[in-house]
Formats: structure tokens, sequence, C-alpha cells
């Protein structure tokens, strides 16, 4: 799978606006003081869960929101990926800018009252099966580098499951042809294991003795569903060395769970 990647994006910052009038300024600073006071801190909103075929398009995200502590000169926020497995093991995963602290591009923000600092995370991409939930650590600190206060919020978990198709070729039978003492009728049974609909995609018959190989297309095959699919071909010898090849989805059109199982 490829490496995590983390995407920050809407970042943006609210800070009081002063009016001319000295008694203006003082009654408005006395009310956004007032009103983000009763603001939380610290927030994590906007969880997001992403499923999709494609595991480099499966996505978690959420929006932390930080607003400054009395004291505040700095703001700073970490975000750690969380993974449960089984026996309800949680490790932490590793990649791009996870379990690393950040701060805004303006480094006076959150010396303000009203300042306030938003931040979108989305982590791309996701193993599947999954289950995952983002961390964020909020971090204030002081004028001389003291840390004032940390707070950590959870984003809602996010399940990932596998969806996409796995064709199997499970067997293939070889019978006699009703006078064709020449030829012989090679069914193959495919099995789609995965959880989600394979279609369309090509069914490659190879002969034992080289002669050419014929194709069958399929147009579609229900997840966890089977079908057999038939050739005609030549007398298969039982002194032959090698032996005939049926392969699913012999043009790789199908973004398939496992191609180690798609021929035999």
């Amino acid at each position: 799978m490829r490496p995590i990647r983390t995407i920050v994006t809407g970042v943006w910052a609210v800070a009081a606006v002063a009016a001319v009038a000295a008694v203006a300024v003082m009654l408005a600073a006395g009310a956004a003081g007032a009103r983000a006071a009763a603001l939380p801190r610290a927030e994590l909103t906007g969880s997001s869960c992403r499923l999709a075929l494609d595991p480099g398009a499966r996505a978690i995200g959420a929006t932390a929101v930080m607003r400054p502590v009395s004291g505040t000169r700095h703001m700073a926020i970490r975000f750690d990926l969380l993974s449960r497995g089984p026996g309800g093991i949680v490790t932490e995963i590793r990649g791009g800018d996870l379990g690393q602290f950040t701060a805004p591009t303006d480094p006076t923000l959150g010396q303000l009252p009203a300042d306030v600092w938003r931040v979108r995370k989305l982590v791309v991409p996701l193993a599947a099966p999954g289950v995952y939930r983002l961390r964020a650590e909020f971090r204030w600190t002081g004028r001389t580098g003291r840390v004032l206060s940390t707070v950590t919020r959870l984003s809602r978990t996010c399940r990932q499951r596998e969806l996409r198709p796995d064709l199997v070729v499970r067997s293939i039978t070889v019978t006699a042809v009703r006078n064709r003492p020449n030829r012989n009728l090679y069914s193959a049974l495919i099995a789609n294991t995965g959880n989600s609909a394979a279609g369309p995609f090509s069914v490659l018959f190879a002969p034992a003795d080289g002669s050419p190989a014929s194709t069958r297309r399929v147009r579609s095959l229900a997840a966890h569903s089977q079908r057999a699919i038939s050739f005609l071909g030549p007398l298969c010898a039982s002194t032959s060395t090698s032996a005939p090849t049926i392969t699913a989805d012999s043009a790789l059109q199908v973004l398939d769970l496992n191609r180690n199982d798609n021929a035999l």
C-alpha cells in the first residue's frame, strides 16, 4: 500500500476587529472577550470516513478548532492516527506529519482573546479491513515557552471494509465432447469472494499443446457468487508434461484484491 499522507486544508484565523473610538474599542473587546470565554478552547469536529474500492482513496478526516487560554503566546496541534486491531489493541500509525506538533503560519495567532485556529486534517490511504480514529492534542504555551495547558480530543470511529472484488479460479473440469474425439470441454468455476461486483472482465484459456488461446467476456460477477465458464479445446492428454491454464481477468480490468489465485 502507498505511504500514509496527511493533508491539511482550510486553515484560517479570526481576530477581534478594533473600533475607532476608544470607548467602542473597550466595549467591543469586552464583548468579544466574554463571547470567546464562553466557547470551547479545543474541539475536534466534522469527523469523516471515506470508504472506497481504491485503497488510495480511503480516508479519515476531522477539523480541529483551537482558541487561546489566558496568557497564550503560541498555539500548536498534533494529530495521531490510531488503529484498533484484534483484541482491542490500539496502535499508532506513523506517516506524513502525524505525531508532530504544527503551529499556525501566523506566529501571533492566539494572542488575542477572539482568535480562532481551524485545521482540517485528512489522512490517506487506509488499509482495510481496519478501525481508525484521529487523536488531536492541543497545546498552549506562554511567554517563556512554558506549557500553559494541553487537551486531547478524539474523532469518531472510522470503520474501513475491504470493498474490492476478489476473483478466484476454483477448479477446472475436463469432459469429453460427443462426436468430437479430438476435442475436450474445459469448464472453469470462477468465484468472486470479494465484497463488490467484478466486471466486465475477460477469461483466458491457454491450451496445453500451445495452440492459440481464446477468451470469454464476463459482463459482471456479483460479490460472493460464482459461475462456470467453458471453452472447447484440444484433447487433454494424460501423458502431456504441461497443463491448460485458465485465467480470470487476464486483461487486468478489475481492481482485484489478490491476483495470486486468478489462474489455475
